[in-house]
C-alpha cells in the first residue's frame, strides 16, 4: 500500500493531460503555418458516440442470495421497527383493518415464503406490516411515504409476486395473456436501484415459474427481447426511457398491465416528460377492452407536495405514513463540520483515518455533486493510498455495475458517487457515509436519502457533512440542515446554531425595509396616478413572465440521460 504520510493535497499535474499539445510545440501564426495548422487539425465535429450494449453477468439465485445475506442484521433492528404508522383513505376509510404481524398471516404461497426465509425475512417490517395486506385484499391504489431502510421494496414485490403466482386461474392467466405483456410493471430512476429490486425479484420469484424481465439502457435488445420471449414478462422492472422505447415501438403491450408501481416517484412527477409518458401509457392502457383497472402504487421517503401526485391516483386511494416523512432517521449520528474548498481535503483525510484496522480503511461512501469532481476526487484518493473507485452517470453500464460489485465485495474501501446511489440502494454492512458538497439546494431532499444509506437492517451509521459557509448554496441550506438535526433531537453545533440565527436577523431586517419602501412607493403612485392600472402594461398585458415549459422530446430519451 502507498504511504499515507503524505501531504493531504492534490498534485498541481495530476490531471494535466500530457497528450495535448503544449503551447511551444503549437505552429507560429503566420498566415503559411497558419493555414497548414487549420488544415491538419482535426475537425471538432464528431459523430454522436453510442455506448456499447452490454450484457449482465448472469448470477444464479444461489449466488444473489449469498450477496443479499452479506448484509449483517443489526441489534437494534426491533427498535428501528418503533415508528408510527398512518393508514387513510379507502373507499371508506377502513384502512387500519388491514395489518399482518406475520408473513403466515397474509396467506402468502408455500413457495414464497421459503424464498423468504433463504434470505432471512422471518417477519415483516412495520411499513411491509400495513402495505402488503393492502395490496393483497384491497382494490385501491396506494400512496406510501416513510423513511429510509424501512423495507418499501418488499413491501410492493412480496405482494404482487404472490397475486402472480397464485392467480393461475384467475384474469393474469386468461388465454388473452401474450409473454411480451406484463401483468406488473416497477419503474424506477437509476440504473443501480432497477438492477437491485430485479436482483430481489428473482430471489422471491424463485420456483414460481414467473418471468422476471429487467429493462434498461445500454441491456443489448437481444437479450431483452429474448429474456420475454422465453420466461414471459410477468414482472417488468425498468427504467423509464426504454420503458417508453419499447411502448412506442410495440415490442411489449400493455392490454393484461394490473398493477403500476413507481418506486422514488417524487424524482418523476415533478419531471415533464416523465408526466407524458405516465400519461401516455395510462391512455394505452384504457384504450385496452379489459374489465380489470389497472392499480398504481407510488413509493418515496420524500415528498414536497402531495397535490402534484394527486392527478395519478383514483380517488379513493389509500395513504400510508410511516416515520417523519422527509426526515433522516435518528439512529443515524450525523456530524456538521465546517468546511471550505481550501480546508475539505484535510478534514477528509482526518475521518478516513479513523478506526483504521491495520491500514485499512473502514467501509465508506463519498457523495459530491458533480460528475468530473467525483471521479478527480477518487483519483486522489488513490493516489494517497486508499482503495477507492468512483460511479456516476457519466460511467457506462458495465463500469457502474462493476464498480458496486467490487465496493461490495470489498475490493475497494471508498465509493465515491453522486446521486445515482443516494436513493433506494442498499450497500451491505455500509456504517459511514461523508457529503463531501451539500446537495443543490433545489435538490435538498436529497440529503435525507444521502444520509439513508446508513442505519439499516437494525445497524447504527455516522454521517459527516461538510458545510461550506463561503458557499451561498450552503448558507440557504443552513436553516434546512439545523432543522434536520432537531427533529432527530441530535445536537446541533453552536456555530451552525449562530448562523441560522443570524439569517433570521438579516432576513427580519429586511424585510422591514422592503415594506417601508413598498408603502413609501405606493403612496406616491396613489398621489400620481390618473387612471393608469399598477402591475399591467399600457396595452393591458400583465408584466409578470409565465415559467417556460418544457417540450416532449421527438425521441425516446429523457432529458435526464440516467432514466434511459
Amino acid at each position: 500500500m502507498v504511504s499515507r504520510s503524505k501531504k493531504f493535497c492534490l498534485p498541481d499535474d495530476l490531471f494535466v493531460d500530457r497528450s495535448s499539445p503544449s503551447a511551444d510545440s503549437l505552429p507560429c501564426h503566420s498566415s503559411t503555418s497558419s493555414q497548414n495548422y487549420s488544415n491538419s487539425a482535426p475537425s471538432n465535429s464528431r459523430p454522436k458516440s453510442t455506448r456499447q450494449k452490454f450484457d449482465l453477468p448472469s448470477l444464479s439465485v444461489d449466488q444473489l442470495v449469498s450477496e443479499q445475506n452479506q448484509q449483517i442484521i443489526g441489534p437494534d433492528f426491533e427498535l428501528h421497527q418503533n415508528v408510527s404508522v398512518t393508514v387513510r383513505g379507502g373507499k371508506s376509510d377502513n384502512g387500519d383493518q388491514y395489518q399482518i404481524s406475520s408473513f403466515q398471516e397474509a396467506n402468502l404461497s408455500r413457495q414464497i415464503l421459503q424464498n423468504l426465509a433463504q434470505i432471512r425475512f422471518h417477519r415483516p417490517t412495520v411499513v411491509q406490516s400495513r402495505v402488503i395486506p393492502l395490496i393483497l385484499q384491497a382494490n385501491e391504489d396506494l400512496l406510501c411515504l416513510a423513511s429510509t431502510g424501512t423495507g418499501k421494496t418488499g413491501a410492493f414485490l412480496i405482494p404482487l409476486l404472490n397475486i402472480l403466482h397464485n392467480s393461475s386461474d384467475g384474469f393474469l392467466k386468461s388465454a388473452t395473456a401474450k409473454k411480451r405483456s406484463p401483468k406488473a410493471i416497477v419503474i424506477a430512476h437509476t440504473k443501480e436501484l432497477v438492477l437491485q429490486i430485479d436482483k430481489t425479484a428473482r430471489i422471491l420469484a424463485d420456483g414460481t415459474g414467473l418471468g422476471i424481465v429487467l429493462m434498461m439502457g445500454e441491456l443489448s435488445y437481444t437479450s431483452i427481447n429474448s429474456r420475454i420471449y422465453r420466461d414471459g414478462c410477468d414482472l417488468l422492472v425498468g427504467t423509464p426511457g426504454r420503458l417508453k422505447e419499447f411502448i412506442r415501438k410495440n415490442w411489449i403491450d400493455l392490454d393484461n398491465l394490473q398493477f403500476l408501481v413507481v418506486d422514488e416517484m417524487d424524482k418523476f412527477f415533478s419531471d415533464i416528460d416523465f408526466v407524458h409518458m405516465f400519461r401516455e401509457m395510462t391512455d394505452k392502457r384504457n384504450e385496452c377492452k379489459n374489465a380489470f383497472p389497472c392499480r398504481t402504487f407510488l413509493f418515496s421517503a420524500t415528498l414536497t407536495s402531495r397535490e402534484e401526485i394527486l392527478p395519478y391516483l383514483r380517488p379513493d386511494f389509500f395513504y400510508v405514513e410511516a416515520g417523519q416523512v422527509g426526515q433522516s432517521v435518528a439512529h443515524v449520528q450525523q456530524h456538521i463540520i465546517s468546511a471550505t474548498v481550501f480546508t475539505r481535503k484535510q478534514k477528509l483525510e482526518f475521518i478516513l483515518k479513523k478506526e483504521e484496522i491495520n491500514g485499512t480503511c473502514k467501509k465508506t461512501v463519498i457523495f459530491v455533486n458533480e460528475c468530473r469532481r467525483c471521479d478527480r476526487l477518487a483519483i486522489m484518493l488513490c493516489y494517497y493510498g486508499y482503495k477507492a473507485i468512483s460511479i456516476n452517470g457519466h460511467h457506462s453500464l458495465e463500469q457502474r455495475t462493476n464498480a458496486m460489485a467490487h465496493f461490495n465485495a470489498g475490493t475497494y474501501e471508498v465509493l465515491v458517487g453522486t446521486d445515482v446511489i443516494a436513493r433506494g440502494m442498499n450497500i451491505p454492512n455500509l456504517s459511514r457515509v461523508i457529503l463531501y458538497e451539500m446537495p443543490p439546494l433545489h435538490r435538498y431532499e436529497q440529503f435525507v436519502h444521502r444520509v439513508g444509506r446508513v442505519g439499516r437492517s437494525g445497524n447504527v451509521g455516522e454521517a459527516f457533512v461538510f458545510f461550506n459557509p463561503e458557499d451561498p448554496n450552503d448558507m440557504y441550506m443552513a436553516e434546512f440542515l439545523r432543522d434536520q438535526l432537531v427533529q432527530v433531537k441530535q445536537n446541533v453545533p453552536k456555530w451552525l446554531h449562530e448562523l441560522v440565527e443570524t439569517q433570521h436577523k438579516w432576513q427580519k431586517e429586511t424585510d422591514e425595509v422592503l415594506t417601508t419602501e413598498k408603502e413609501t412607493i405606493g403612496s406616491k403612485r396613489t398621489t400620481q396616478r390618473k387612471g393608469t392600472t399598477t402591475g399591467r402594461r399600457a396595452d393591458g398585458a400583465a408584466t409578470e413572465l409565465d415559467e417556460d415549459q418544457d417540450e416532449m422530446r421527438d425521441d425516446a430519451s429523457f432529458a435526464n440521460s440516467d432514466w434511459n
